[in-house]
């Protein structure tokens, strides 16, 4: 069951709306998204009383979102998810420039032109909604006419994500959502107690710029071990580079038993807050996830007028490793004509 309401306008006039999306499961979740960026504005999740409590950081207000575009709350990042080093892109012989947006290197593509900033149209029906959004060829700096849809579906306590991509040429993809979550509830504080597992045995280095080194390391050993569930807040001040470089926890995690021809995801996270009992398993078939603390969150108010800050969420955001064109050992995200880009990503809640 899908309801629509007017959520806000663009600065165009063009007016964008709010979908919430539930099959009536006593026990499921309700997600709400926002045709502006194909954007998770919240999910109610219930714990374990069954309590319902929206478990997603952002605005009350539509507008809000475009008012602070480059915090990401809940957005579709692409075309160019993460950072890429210089904002250079290799792809078929020519090298497309990206906004030096971060120092020297690129950042989420764009702050005003990424897809998180669109309106995008929206085909809503008994289980979810399907967005879609065009970008013509030299759009934010990458090749080919390409379509970009992204599918919101509900069933029971799951959201399942489908990411969907053509192009007339090869061109660069890495898409992601970048939810933050609390399991606690939104604007409830630290998440510093939340336990979390990652199926990743290894994970991939960076510089002081947040730029992977090509370097693909063993967890075993180092702050970043989360194969054995964890408290995000045990190691997160250790005294080690990788941390100080990331002011906490800001990496991409090489997720077991990728497969670049798997139609199903693979489970490659599980958060867990003991206080309120809830639990998200994150399933994928992409290859990495970064996970970030909300180190850099700065004070910024919220829904209910809470009031946001660092590592006060944590976003799991499975994609592609970060400027994996410029590291010979990482998957390429390069995809056109004869390769479509397709991913699928679920979050399902449950309660211990």
């Amino acid at each position: 069951m899908v309801t629509v309401t007017p959520f806000g306008t663009m600065p165009d006039g063009r007016p964008f709306s709010l979908y919430e999306i539930s099959d009536g499961t006593a026990g499921g979740i309700t997600v709400r998204v926002t045709d502006l960026g194909a954007t998770i504005t919240g999910i109610d999740a219930p714990d374990r009383s069954g309590t319902l409590t929206d478990v997603v950081l952002g605005f009350d207000e539509g507008n809000r979102y475009l008012d602070n575009a480059a915090a990401y709350f809940g957005a579709t990042v692409g075309p160019s998810a993460n950072r890429t080093l210089d904002g250079r892109v290799p792809v078929g012989g020519s090298v497309y420039q990206l906004p030096q947006n971060e120092g020297p290197n690129n950042l989420h593509t764009d702050p005003a032109q990424g897809l998180h900033a669109q309106l995008w149209s929206a085909l809503a029906d008994n289980d979810g909604v399907t967005f879609a959004c065009a970008a013509a060829d030299g759009a934010c700096g990458l090749p080919g006419n390409r379509l970009f849809m992204v599918r919101y579906e509900v069933r029971e306590a799951t959201l399942r994500v489908t990411y969907r991509a053509v192009s007339d040429a090869e061109t660069f993809i890495n898409l992601t959502n970048h939810a933050y979550f609390n399991l606690a509830g939104e604007g409830s504080g630290s998440v510093l107690g939340h336990e979390l597992e990652l199926k990743a045995r290894a994970f991939t280095p960076q510089d002081a710029a947040h730029i992977p080194t090509g370097e693909i390391r063993p967890v075993a050993g180092t702050p970043f071990d989360f194969t054995v569930p964890k408290a995000l807040g045990k190691d997160i001040d250790a005294n080690d580079e990788q941390i100080s470089f990331g002011s906490g926890y800001d990496h991409n995690f090489c997720i077991d038993g990728f497969n670049a021809e798997a139609t199903e995801p693979r489970v490659a996270a599980v958060l867990h807050d003991p206080v309120s009992g809830r639990t998200l398993t994150l399933a994928t078939t992409l290859p990495g996830l970064q996970i970030y603390t909300g180190n850099f969150v700065g004070e910024e108010y919220g829904k209910n007028g809470h009031a946001y800050h660092g590592r006060e969420s944590v976003a799991l955001e499975p994609q592609y490793y970060p400027s994996n064109l410029a590291r010979p050992g990482f998957e390429k995200a390069v995809f056109g004509p004869l390769k479509p880009y397709c991913a699928i990503n679920e979050y399902r809640f449950s309660a211990r």
